[in-house]
């Protein structure tokens, strides 16, 4: 019975065997033992297998794919004919899979971070560059300005006060020819007294810009008046 507890710990027994494990289990202390031994190791190679980064966020995520080619082999290995194995080295050797499945997913987590903050230089570096560029066209305000430059748009305001708790600046922006505005991007101060935020809506294709207090997450319209209206014509 010890295979078969192994491979119920695994979770890749048919229904029906895995009913006779569990009755066996309540009777037997030495397959209860065997079963506690290599839980953790089975659970840390299920945990880790599982693993991938997802294209979008560059989180962490369910790898569906991974996962059923391993539970393939492990049911392959099910239908075999049984002999001798030293559960205790597979166990050692689950775990020693996992700790290498997390070792890599934790350089890929490096990685990942690595090529995120790669990709803020680059953005900061672009800022700079539109905000000191003599071709930028500035919209200034009483709290800032509004710098477009190409296509690229930006919010600059100064000395921005914390919001009240729970909620968020928005940014709105106006299309050439609409009548209402749309949701942009949600924002907090930032601590160097002037808070720049760069915009993903093309520059061009825009007639103003606002700024209210939103609900945190934003709003799909603004539920406070504006505290900067800007036109961009």
């Amino acid at each position: 019975m010890l295979e078969a507890v192994a491979t119920y710990a695994l979770g890749a027994l048919p229904a029906h065997e895995a009913s006779q494990v569990t009755a066996h289990l309540r009777d037997c202390a030495e397959c209860r033992a065997e079963y506690r031994s290599l839980r953790p190791a089975v659970t840390a190679v299920a945990y880790s297998a599982e693993a991938c980064v997802d294209s979008a966020s560059g989180a962490a995520a369910v790898s569906p794919l991974l996962k059923k080619r391993i539970m393939r082999h492990v049911r392959g290995e099910v239908g075999r004919p049984r002999e001798f194995r030293s559960w205790p080295a597979y166990a050692a050797a689950a775990a020693c899979l996992a700790l290498a499945i997390t070792a890599g997913l934790f350089d890929l987590s490096l990685n990942n971070r690595l090529n995120k903050e790669r990709a803020q230089v680059v953005e900061q570096n672009q800022t700079i560059a539109d905000f000191m560029a003599p071709d930028s066209l500035r919209h200034p305000f009483a709290q800032g300005e509004v710098l477009m430059h190409g296509q690229r748009l930006y919010i600059a305001m100064r000395d921005m006060p914390m919001p009240p708790h729970g909620k968020v600046y928005q940014a709105w922006t106006l299309a050439k020819g609409a009548k209402s505005v749309a949701p942009s991007k949600t924002f907090m101060p930032a601590s160097t007294g002037m808070t720049v935020v760069r915009l993903p809506e093309a520059a061009t294709t825009l007639a103003a810009v606002a700024v209210s207090i939103e609900p945190d997450g934003g709003s799909r319209q603004p539920t406070s008046k504006p505290i900067a209206m800007i036109s961009l014509q």
